[in-house]
């Protein structure tokens, strides 16, 4: 709880975490969270790989395990570009770790992740009038210079950060942690709070942030204002369930519209045709010229991601902005089956948030790699985290008592 707080409160603030860090030479705060986050991996294996011997948990562990070594041996990997693939791929056993439990559970949670939604909102209605310090600033991380400041899109429109530096980042910390807490506070407050969050949305300009926001609304009124609210799991499990439909938009556009100019129907549909035409299918082209078992095996983790950047390779590295396709290309086909067990799992998710947020990642994800920031890959294994609730001791007694004497 405490890991996934600071993950939060750093995501949020990254702007004045890295301004006030770097004038205080204190640069090393900024990884407390990461090494928090090893712990919980530790705590994750510990419980669901060798105790409860979850069939699912045991499966990705070692899919990430061959990832690393695949994606050393792949792009002939140093020390900082294996360490940062670690580091990216260890907040998802974080949310991991909170099977069978809820961040709800304890309020203090509650109350931080609904006031990082409110400041990261504030930040980002604050932005067009007040020019941040950490504007324009630079980091560099393992010899790698990173930017914190405004992002420009086509067109020369500012995408305004707010406290977290990024439009993207803003949005999302003005965004998901009110999805995750808003059903535990008074409807009135949550539904005032709404008209403000999507206000700071639309000066974001994050597209996909906005989109899922519409639907979260529509959602959080119809099973907390109407009928649903008393008898809605099981709607709110089919939606889980069939928001899974959503992995396969990007390989279904790849082969229905590559090659075709979605800029002349609509200027805005310019960047869906940049990731069909470009983003999405290189890593996928690339492999099947010089690396072609990588198609089934995947190229390793960080592969394609930005751990990539600190290898010779990271020229060819683009920005695949889909969690399920970037996953798969770093996984490999064990990667689909462990899809295949997330959907399973959404029959023994009971709580309301996760059911929420297994929708509302899902969509998301279709246009965001969800490997930056951090909190978004938590929020990613947090809401899926019940599918490690089964393990294989209990399949080896139902074999044995269905076995005859």
């Amino acid at each position: 709880m405490l890991a996934f707080s600071l993950y939060g409160i750093r995501d949020a603030f990254t702007g004045p975490v890295r301004f006030f860090a770097a004038q205080f030479k204190l640069q090393a705060v900024w990884f407390i969270p990461d090494a928090m986050s090893f712990v919980a991996t530790g705590f994750f294996i510990w419980s669901f790989v060798f105790r409860r011997q979850s069939a699912w948990a045991v499966l990705f562990t070692l899919n990430i395990f061959t990832a690393l070594i695949l994606g050393w041996i792949f792009m002939s990997a140093p020390p900082p570009a294996v360490f940062s693939a670690i580091k990216m791929m260890v907040p998802i056993f974080l949310g991991f770790a909170f099977a069978g439990h809820s961040l709800n559970e304890v309020r203090a949670g509650r109350h931080l992740f609904l006031a990082l939604s409110i400041l990261s909102t504030i930040g980002l209605m604050l932005s067009p009038y007040i020019d941040y310090p950490w504007t324009g600033m630079t980091v560099e991380t393992f010899g790698q210079t990173k930017a914190v400041g405004r992002v420009w899109w086509a067109g020369g429109a500012v995408r305004y950060g707010g406290f977290a530096g990024d439009s993207t980042m803003a949005a999302y910390m003005a965004l998901f942690p009110f999805a995750l807490v808003a059903k535990h506070y008074n409807q009135k407050l949550i539904l005032a709070l709404m008209i403000p969050i999507a206000y700071a949305l639309y000066i974001s300009t994050n597209k996909t942030a906005m989109g899922v926001a519409g639907l979260f609304f529509a959602y959080h009124v119809a099973f907390q204002f109407t009928s649903l609210r008393d008898r809605g799991l099981n709607i709110q499990q089919l939606l889980a369930k069939w928001s899974f439909a959503l992995v396969m938009v990007p390989f279904a556009l790849m082969i229905l519209l590559s090659g075709v100019n979605l800029a002349e129907i609509d200027p805005m549909l310019f960047s869906m045709q940049d990731r069909i035409n470009n983003t999405w299918v290189f890593p996928f082209t690339y492999m099947a010229d010089v690396f072609p078992i990588g198609l089934i095996a995947g190229c390793g983790l960080g592969c394609f991601v930005y751990p990539m950047d600190y290898t010779t390779l990271g020229y060819l590295r683009v920005p695949v902005d889909n969690f399920y396709v970037s996953t798969y290309i770093m996984l490999g086909f064990p990667f689909i089956i462990f899809v295949v067990g997330a959907w399973l799992g959404v029959q023994k998710t009971k709580q309301y948030d996760k059911l929420l947020l297994i929708f509302m990642i899902n969509v998301y994800a279709v246009t965001v790699q969800c490997y930056g920031p951090s909190t978004t890959t938590i929020f990613v294994g947090y809401c899926i985290s019940d599918m490690f609730l089964t393990s294989t001791r209990r399949w080896r007694r139902r074999k044995r008592a269905a076995l005859p004497e």
